[in-house]
C-alpha cells in the first residue's frame, strides 16, 4: 500500500493541493488520517483518473447541415447592408488615428 502526501498527490493529477482536499472532502478521493496528516492510497487516485476517447465531432458541429450559399438565397441579399462611413482600418492605422485625436486635443 503506497500512501501519498496531498502535495504528491496533486502533482500526479496536476491540480492544486486544495482541490485534493475537495476531493476528499466530496469523497471523490478516499484518503487515511494519520494524527494531523492526511495521506491517500495510489490506488485511489489511480481509480480517479478516467481515460478520456477523444471523438472527431468535438464540438457537435456535423449534426449541422449547412447548405451552400447563392445569389438567390435571403442570407446574401443582407452581404452588405449596413455600411457605414467610419474608417474600417483602425488596426492599421492605429497610430495615426491616436496622433490625430491628440492633435485635436491640443487646440
Amino acid at each position: 500500500m503506497d500512501l501519498l502526501t496531498v502535495k504528491e498527490t496533486a502533482a500526479l493529477l496536476k491540480v492544486s493541493p486544495l482541490t485534493v482536499r475537495r476531493y476528499i472532502a466530496a469523497g471523490r478521493l478516499s484518503a487515511v488520517r494519520f494524527g494531523r496528516r492526511i495521506r491517500v492510497q495510489r490506488e485511489a487516485v489511480e481509480g480517479l483518473i478516467e481515460p478520456v476517447t477523444p471523438t472527431r465531432d468535438y464540438f457537435g458541429l456535423s449534426s449541422l447541415k449547412g447548405r451552400p450559399t447563392f445569389d438567390g438565397d435571403p442570407l446574401w441579399n443582407i452581404i452588405g447592408m449596413a455600411e457605414t462611413d467610419e474608417p474600417t482600418d483602425v488596426a492599421e492605422h492605429k497610430d495615426d488615428y491616436l496622433a490625430a485625436a491628440a492633435e485635436g486635443r491640443r487646440r
